[in-house]
């Protein structure tokens, strides 16, 4: 019998020839819809780009205008050598395999919207710990399948169903907490095969019965049934650290999900990965984080103060800092010391041309023949293209 990973990888291959429409930011993007954009595979010969951590954008520009990254095509990142990965929330699918065979990916933030967890979505993957977001009622087939350090799992009040395979050879699950009142629905009968001394953590003692009643979750072999009542909450550490590029990571600590809210309370992420990372602020913007299993949350809700990158002595005595803007050959160019730095585009009619953290040194496919406003960061300037 033909290996199933050795299919996936001819099915790659063809998929090579179908090219992307555009390149933003290291991501390659296919056009899916008006003003919206998918993440796409790019592979260089059999080997996928992508590599390291990989903080994908809610915005992309291109060709005078922005695209929402609404989706991540199949097989997106299928068997690179990403490590961690976090998901925007405008993004509400996520194609299958699109993770898959990434055996050095160890964490990954999933959008809140997402509509469903696909058909081996994570299946190869090293990752520790993963939290679905709520409003998920499906895992596909395989979606965890062979994750060997998967050691965690929250799964939502929403979830239904759990398809064939989805947690096949997962042989260090050591703990779920499911948040559905009621049993999901197991498909197959491959999900818990061979593995024991799982911790299920449910709502309470009602839940606690009809999960008992169940052929698969209340098989005591696999499963020790316990209620929320017997958890305690971790507290997230909290260790900041501004980056290049624009970002701040804050570490949360492990084996935990954590609910993240913006500065108004709104939840605006929820992850069980080891780090977040916020776009670092111009201005100082507090956030809050609580410890969660998906049954609860924490009383103990944490501050997150997030300030703009920390200016030296020396730079405050310097002359202002600015950036070198030139506009030549139909493209504005930005050079100096602005990676990461917020850059707007707008012509003499004040319409909005680009807005993103500048990555690249130019920008192209603007209208030629006008004027444009250029800011970046609080530096402002006027160019003809």
């Amino acid at each position: 019998m033909i290996n199933k990973w050795i299919l996936s990888l001819f099915a790659t291959i063809a998929l090579h020839s179908q090219a992307w429409d555009f390149t933003s930011g290291g991501f390659y993007y296919d056009i899916v819809g008006d003003s919206e954009v998918a993440v796409a595979q790019a592979q260089e010969g059999t080997q996928s780009v992508y590599e390291g951590v990989q903080l994908i954008p809610e915005q992309v520009y291109f060709d005078g205008e922005n695209y929402t990254v609404a989706a991540i095509a199949d097989r997106a990142f299928f068997q690179s050598r990403v490590t961690q990965v976090q998901i925007p929330n405008t993004v509400t699918t996520i194609g299958q395999e699109a993770f898959a065979g990434c055996d050095l990916l160890t964490s990954i933030t999933l959008p809140l919207y997402l509509d469903e967890v696909s058909p081996r979505l994570l299946a190869g993957t090293a990752i520790s710990s993963v939290a679905i977001p709520e409003g998920v009622t499906l895992v596909g087939e395989g979606a965890f399948h062979e994750c060997a350090q998967l050691h965690t799992v929250f799964l939502p009040a929403s979830l239904l169903t759990v398809g064939e395979d989805a947690f096949e050879d997962c042989f260090n699950l050591f703990e779920i907490y499911c948040a559905a009142p009621q049993p999901p629905e197991v498909l197959g009968d491959r999900n818990f095969l061979a593995v024991g001394g799982i911790d299920l953590i449910v709502p309470d003692g009602k839940a606690s019965k009809a999960y008992q009643s169940s052929d698969v979750w209340g098989n005591s072999d696999t499963f020790s049934l316990w209620t929320n009542d017997d958890i305690n909450l971790d507290r997230p550490s909290l260790k900041q650290e501004t980056l290049d590029g624009g970002w701040t990571r804050v570490d949360l600590g492990s084996n935990m999900a954590f609910n993240i809210y913006d500065t108004y309370g709104y939840l605006m992420a929820l992850t069980a990965a080891d780090h977040y990372y916020f776009t670092t602020p111009q201005v100082e913007t507090q956030c809050a984080i609580a410890a969660t299993n998906l049954i609860t949350e924490s009383d103990d809700v944490l501050a997150c103060n997030l300030a703009p990158a920390a200016t030296s002595v020396d730079d405050l005595l310097a002359e202002k800092w600015h950036p070198t803007i030139i506009a030549e050959g139909g493209a504005i160019y930005i050079s100096g010391d602005n990676n990461g730095t917020w850059t707007s585009v707008y012509d003499g009619s004040g319409r909005l041309y680009y807005q993103h953290p500048t990555l690249e040194c130019f920008i192209d496919g603007l209208p030629m023949g006008r004027v444009y406003i250029i800011i970046v960061g609080d530096y402002v300037q006027k160019v003809r293209l």
